[in-house]
């Protein structure tokens, strides 16, 4: 009974993890909002993809572990839009404090932890190719899904661009040529998806 009881237990937490809510109205067609369960899922797959497609030189066993866990300290920290005003260390401190209850909660998975901890340094190749596509997926949900997302939120391009790049543009990855190509794609459309 007690294995089955941590099963329950982790099975709560993936649960909880499916309820934190991004900042993707409709990639459901009932508009239901996107969540971390479902771009974990869906960061992992591309990754997946694109290692193979262009045949990367990664251990694709550690990055497909770095895009399950990558966001996992939303499950009690939440999920912050790239739309908000906050203070980084205030995102930070909630995110290490969930970090350590999840820790404590489930002290045997070790190397669950110790990924997350790994990831969030950023120091191996791909941690670094994770974090890019991991950033780059929600535009590429936004392109297929939801057209209008920039211009309800009264975002411009220069905004959006300039908000993506603090986070990645010193990341130096293989992913980095989606990011050209995505932010190229973007300029050229830019009247179909941003306000002027």
């Amino acid at each position: 009974m007690k294995h089955l009881r941590k099963i329950l237990e982790f099975q709560q937490l993936m649960k909880d993890f499916n309820s934190v809510y991004r900042d993707l109205g409709s990639i459901h067609k009932n508009g239901q909002a996107d969540n971390d369960v479902e771009h974990s899922y869906r960061v992992a797959m591309l990754c997946w993809m694109i290692a193979e497609e262009y045949k990367l030189k990664l251990d694709l066993n550690r990055v497909i572990k770095y895009a399950l866990v990558h966001d996992l300290v939303e499950v009690y920290a939440g999920d912050l839009s790239i739309y908000a005003n906050y203070e980084q260390k205030d995102k930070e401190k909630r995110e290490h404090s969930s970090f350590l209850k999840l820790k404590k909660k489930f002290s045997n998975q070790k190397e669950m932890w110790k990924l997350l901890g790994v990831y969030e340094k950023r120091k191996d190749n791909e941690s670094k190719f994770v974090y890019v596509i991991e950033k780059l997926e929600p535009i590429i949900v936004v392109l297929l899904s939801e057209h209008d997302h920039w211009i309800r939120r009264n975002i411009s391009l220069d905004n959006f661009l300039e908000r993506k790049q603090r986070k990645i543009k010193s990341i130096d990855s293989f992913a980095q040529n989606f990011t050209k190509d995505i932010f190229t794609y973007l300029e050229k459309n830019k009247k179909k998806f941003f306000k002027e």
